[in-house]
């Protein structure tokens, strides 16, 4: 007995669950292991004994699973029909976790149970897990200038080594389009070389947080387009056409601490490149009062156009369509 998924889904799942099988063959009992369960769940070699009516309440596919009647000759594990998944026994182990301890509820959540929520949300049609995961993810990574502002560090999603490249994989994966702009971005930010794309992040347990090769190819070609597109959006520290401005009564003091303020921002790369940060980051205050009132009003009013269009365009980067036309999977 098996729920109805599509054959794509199902061969990927299939590639995942290798990771959780048990080299022995033998089925193990994971800790979810209900003593009323009607229903287990085998997840490669990984058994979870859960209630019917708890998947059904949540979820469509196996609501609809649930209401086709069984052989009566079925073989049975401690009573209860065997319902075989192929998908990661971790997943799971998460999802059923939150399912069974529904007033266990966090501010933050950890990358794994997002993930679950999400991936398994989708796949079996469960609207309260698919939402909340896409809440956390969209508060995170959202769609506007004005949101990004606020968001100065995870606080949805628990922090980690990592992290960055592990929700990335994960949003194309599943299809939340809304987000990879932003989420790319932070990416960008912090592995700005193509050495550091391609190494990967070491996380806090040892393993590597690789990028698939969707993510990575995405990422070089982005990182070139920003690059490109702070040169000018950085210009007015080198050209003199913006600063000085034309009413600036100081024009030798003004070009001098423009210098100081290039040299400051300034990376000392082989491509010239600025701090990615620059490219959305509000005016650095650290700049402000070095020019004359003019010039640093002109610097100001430059830098902020430029950052408006660095976001409007930002999907563009990543080869995406422009902000009002993405759309998440449903």
């Amino acid at each position: 007995m098996s729920p109805q998924v599509s054959p794509a889904m199902e061969q990927r799942d299939r590639a995942s669950s290798l990771d959780a099988t048990v080299e022995s063959g033998i089925a193990v009992r994971s800790k979810i292991w209900m003593p009323y369960g009607d229903i287990i769940l085998q997840v490669g070699f990984t058994q979870f004994r859960v209630n019917r009516d708890v998947l059904a309440k949540h979820s469509s596919v196996f609501r609809d699973l649930f209401s086709v009647p069984q052989p009566a000759n079925e073989p049975t594990t401690n009573g209860c029909h065997t319902v075989q998944l192929y998908d990661s026994a971790d997943d799971w182990a998460e999802l059923l976790a939150v399912l069974y301890e529904p007033f266990q509820t966090s501010a933050s959540r950890p990358l794994g149970v997002v993930a679950a929520m999400l991936r398994l949300g989708l796949k079996y049609d469960i609207p309260e897990s698919r939402k909340e995961a896409l809440e956390r993810l969209h508060y995170e990574f959202p769609a506007t200038l004005d949101a990004w502002e606020k968001v100065d560090q995870l606080s949805k999603i628990q922090d980690q080594k990592g992290i960055h490249v592990d929700l990335l994989n994960l949003v194309l994966q599943c299809g939340v389009h809304s987000c990879v702009p932003a989420l790319g971005f932070a990416c960008l930010n912090e592995f700005y070389t193509l050495e550091m794309l391609l190494g990967g992040v070491r996380r806090d347990d040892g393993s590597r947080a690789a990028l698939l090769i969707q993510p990575c190819a995405m990422l070089i070609v982005a990182l070139e387009r920003l690059l490109l597109f702070q040169r000018e959006s950085l210009s007015w520290l080198k050209d003199e056409a913006i600063v000085p401005d034309d009413s600036c009564m100081s024009q030798s003091l003004c070009k001098r601490e423009k210098m100081a303020i290039n040299h400051s921002v300034f990376w000392k790369c082989p491509d010239e490149a600025y701090d990615l940060g620059y490219t959305l980051d509000p005016w650095d205050e650290a700049w402000s009062g070095k020019l004359c009132e003019s010039c640093e009003r002109a610097a100001k009013d430059y830098y902020e156009a430029s950052r408006q269009k660095g976001w409007a365009s930002l999907p563009s980067f990543f080869g995406l369509p422009e902000w009002k036309d993405l759309r998440d999977v449903e």
